[in-house]
């Protein structure tokens, strides 16, 4: 079992999960941050043109960059701050809450759901999707991390989608996830019909006829 007093970093699918002692983020993959700074360096580049050559350009393409440059210099740039510090969902156990953000225009602003761990049931573990060529031979599945609260509803904290071959190298990142968070929070861990998949499998390829 890892040390609880070091950080650790999971990839999911699309963002990474980032353990620490008193909190786990949920935040946006490091390539994430790629198409907004491609979009801050395109608006800065439109004002610098337009700042050199505004007299010997038509006023509308001048009219066009510069409003180009306002929309995309504010927006991408936001973008690219939440892309490296900010995070999809934010457990801290000294709060004892989790947060999950609303990710407006990709820049988490503001607050979708706060769940106090006292309204924690439990945490989820469950593949929620897979698939199969003509041969029987899986493609991808994909493992849902979530948070149940007691009123019913049921919260994603993360996805891991993996090739057919690395169905165990994903399930065992579900896991890490599932197990820090649910540490965390002081609330049990609920495998939502993984082992019944695994031996669904394993009968599948023992009865499969050999070509």
């Amino acid at each position: 079992m890892p040390d609880s007093n070091e950080r650790r970093e999971i990839d999911l699918h699309r963002r990474v999960c980032v353990v620490k002692p008193d909190v786990i983020d949920i935040r946006p993959a490091r390539s994430a941050a790629i198409a907004p700074a491609i979009g801050f360096v395109l608006g800065v580049a439109f004002f610098i043109v337009v700042a050199l050559y505004q007299g010997q350009m038509p006023f509308t393409l001048a009219l066009v960059l510069m409003g180009g440059a306002i929309l995309l210099v504010p927006f991408a740039g936001m973008g690219f701050v939440y892309s490296v510090y900010g995070a999809n969902v934010v457990i801290n156990k000294e709060k004892r809450t989790a947060l999950w953000q609303q990710g407006l225009f990709g820049m988490g602003v503001g607050t979708e759901e706060l769940v106090p761990f006292e309204k924690i049931e439990q945490i989820e573990i469950e593949e929620i999707g897979d698939s199969a060529d003509e041969a029987g031979v899986r493609d991808f599945a994909e493992y849902e991390v979530r948070l149940l609260k007691k009123s019913g509803k049921k919260l994603q904290i993360g996805q891991v989608n993996v090739r057919g071959d690395m169905l165990d190298d994903g399930l065992r990142r579900a896991r890490q996830v599932g197990e820090a968070v649910a540490r965390m929070v002081e609330r049990p861990l609920k495998e939502i019909g993984i082992e019944e998949r695994r031996r669904y499998r394993k009968r599948e390829q023992t009865e499969s006829p050999v070509a």
